[in-house]
């Protein structure tokens, strides 16, 4: 019986570079998304808002609330996967795009809908 050394695990593939180009890019796709939803939620609550149930426009502010979170949930989701599987300067650029849109976007967007909602008109 004798003892063989077992070969060296395979070297990994060539590291990709990070591009500051994609980067930026995957931050400006957030900052779009966080656009369309604010005004996606602004608007439904100035829709409501205008309707005789007083109701109707605080289903856009749940809109609002809702579109946040599926777009962090997307953030998250398709940043981790692009930065595992394809382009790490897209992955991460979502992931950077969210965190810094999330401080001023949603706390416009939301606040917007409530002083809509506190005046009674737009």
């Amino acid at each position: 019986m004798s003892f063989t050394v077992p070969p060296p695990p395979p070297l990994p593939g060539p590291d990709r570079p990070i591009r500051p180009g994609r980067v930026f890019a995957g931050i400006g796709i957030v900052f779009g998304a966080q656009l369309v939803a604010v005004l996606l939620g602004v608007g439904a609550v100035a829709l409501g808002n205008r309707s005789s149930d007083p109701n109707n426009g605080l289903i856009g502010l749940w809109l609002e609330v809702a579109l946040q979170v599926a777009l962090f949930a997307a953030c998250l989701t398709f940043g981790i996967i692009w930065i595992v599987r394809k382009d790490r300067g897209i992955g991460l650029g979502l992931l950077i795009g969210w965190g810094a849109s999330v401080l001023l976007c949603p706390v416009v967007g939301i606040g917007v809908c409530l002083a809509v909602l506190n005046q009674g008109q737009l």
